[in-house]
């Protein structure tokens, strides 16, 4: 089933090439996979015989490598800072899973949202 016309797709497409809107934010707005947001852009740019995206924007961006973690330092550490360490980590995995992460101890703890980071 076709959710949009050729003309709603070429509409959609131009938004995407002259940056009205990113890949993801018309596949949000639309209602449609990003990769279904790149081809309507492609189309667009193909039925108007326009050059490709200067700057690489057509391209779905892949997460980057998570960082090499130290684990050097772990090692003059005793069991049970070990194994509090395990729990921090874990506490810290389970916060950014709910959206948050927490700044300091006690009465002086600061919630933050984490709304514009990748969780992933």
């Amino acid at each position: 089933m076709m959710k949009y016309t050729l003309e709603q797709r070429l509409e959609i497409g131009r938004e995407i090439y002259t940056h009205q809107l990113s890949l993801n934010e018309a596949a949000v707005k639309y209602e449609i996979n990003t990769y279904t947001a790149r081809d309507y852009m492609r189309y667009y740019r193909d039925k108007n015989q326009l050059p490709p995206m200067a700057d690489n924007e057509s391209v779905i961006k892949k997460p980057k490598k998570a960082k090499a973690i130290d684990y050097s330092n772990l090692e003059s550490l005793s069991k049970e800072e070990l194994i509090d360490e395990i729990i921090k980590a874990r506490v810290e995995a389970e916060r950014a899973k709910k959206g948050y992460t927490v700044k300091g101890g006690g009465a002086e703890k600061e919630f933050t949202g984490l709304k514009n980071q990748n969780l992933k």
